[in-house]
């Protein structure tokens, strides 16, 4: 996945590829890992459109990590034949969308970089996670952990590369013109308990 379109002559590309190590063994999935370039001048980000979607279908959220730029508006749909109530209670953003019934949908606008875990406070084994990036340059990994980032403007950067669970890596980046610019990480992963709470702070059940 690649934010931008083909560089200009003007402007370069910074792509490469992302290694996550498991136990002690390569990841042969490394998908998902979300690469951004920072301290771009001018740089902003740009609300996706149409706007992203989370859907609720068999009681379970569709995307377990969605990408989106500050200012960008997720749409929850609900396509299950039941009531969902999606919320969070992350620092980044809380929010409680409250019961809705199927065929229904609600959106919430994600205004400050971050990370937001999503739950329903009726279904525990609903868990999404929505990455929101400050910065119109960023990419996410394919299976084989490659991205690409174009349209780049000419200048040293610090790029950061991010995973939903374990470690985070920073690196610096010089981008020319007209030229391609090769960066390679290493993550290590970490076991995520997936057990939380209700909005309310108490248990399931």
């Amino acid at each position: 996945f690649a934010s931008r379109v083909d560089a200009a002559p003007s402007l370069g590309t910074v792509e490469g590829v992302v290694a996550i190590q498991r136990d002690g063994a390569e990841k042969d999935d490394r998908s998902g890992v979300v690469v951004s370039i920072l301290g771009v001048p001018g740089a902003k980000p740009r609300p996706l459109e149409p706007k992203p979607e989370i859907h609720q279908r068999d009681l379970r959220f569709t995307s377990p990590l969605t990408v989106v730029p500050a200012g960008t508006t997720v749409e929850f749909p609900n396509d299950d034949k039941v009531f969902h109530n999606v919320f969070s209670v992350s620092k980044t953003q809380r929010f409680d969308l409250g019961l809705y019934k199927s065929g229904s949908s609600k959106g919430v606008t994600f205004k400050h970089e971050g990370e937001i875990d999503v739950y329903c406070n009726i279904h525990p084994q609903m868990v999404a996670k929505i990455k929101v990036v400050d910065t119109p340059f960023f990419a996410v990994t394919d299976a084989s952990g490659r991205f690409r980032i174009a349209e780049v403007p000419p200048g040293k950067y610090r790029v950061v590369a991010w995973q939903a669970g374990g470690e985070t890596q920073d690196a610096e980046v010089v981008v020319h013109a007209g030229k391609t610019s090769a960066l390679a990480f290493e993550l290590t992963e970490a076991r995520v308990s997936k057990r939380h709470l209700r909005k309310d702070g108490t248990p399931y059940g």
